[in-house]
């Protein structure tokens, strides 16, 4: 009887530390996309995605609070590049504008400063959160540069005594902000890319 109680008080802790881990921020497929011609660099900075969290209240257990943008960002970004290009290369160091032409690319498409802005405040009897997450792009080719910075934020709201949990909230709406940017970074590439042929 009690090896019982031990096994059914093991799978209740098992079950509850689970609670704050079995939810995170996953990769994201691209949207439907057209093809691009030609040959393009991508380079995909390799600094770390800069989390900034600004949690001003205590509630919706806030303290347990963990979102891991770096690899998802980066995948999602990989995931759209093999489904946008017929023809490109991941470079591991952004090339200077006169060296694109040089190497044979059309152009060179930079992904870089990736943050994440994380805010979660209580006013009266509800919790509030909102994520933002930008990134920097830059298309390039020989003779002409555009830069854009994308952003997409989201917000969640959960009342505090109605089992507010701000982890899954948090996952949630980041899962969305990313999904979001994925698809402004599409359509802005594509854009830009098209304004380097004019």
């Amino acid at each position: 009887m009690k090896n019982f109680f031990f096994i059914c008080f093991f799978f209740i802790i098992l079950s509850c530390a689970k609670n704050f881990d079995k939810s995170n921020i996953l990769d994201v497929s691209p949207p439907p996309t057209a093809k691009i011609e030609g040959k393009h660099a991508i380079f995909i900075s390799k600094e770390n995605f800069n989390q900034i969290n600004q949690i001003k209240s205590e509630n919706c257990e806030s303290w347990a609070l963990k979102l891991n943008f770096e690899k998802p960002i980066k995948k999602s970004i990989e995931n759209l590049v093999y489904k946008m290009f017929k023809d490109f290369e991941i470079v591991d160091q952004k090339l200077e504008k006169e060296k694109i032409e040089e190497s044979g690319f059309v152009s060179q498409i930079s992904f870089s400063d990736f943050i994440g802005n994380s805010k979660f405040k209580t006013v009266r009897n509800t919790g509030m959160y909102q994520i933002s997450l930008d990134t920097k792009i830059e298309v390039s080719n020989s003779s002409k540069s555009i830069t854009n910075d994308i952003s997409s934020s989201m917000n969640w709201e959960k009342n505090i005594f109605l089992n507010c949990n701000l982890q899954n909230g948090a996952v949630k709406s980041g899962q969305k902000a990313l999904e979001n940017l994925i698809e402004r970074i599409y359509e802005t590439t594509y854009e830009s890319i098209f304004q380097l042929k004019r």
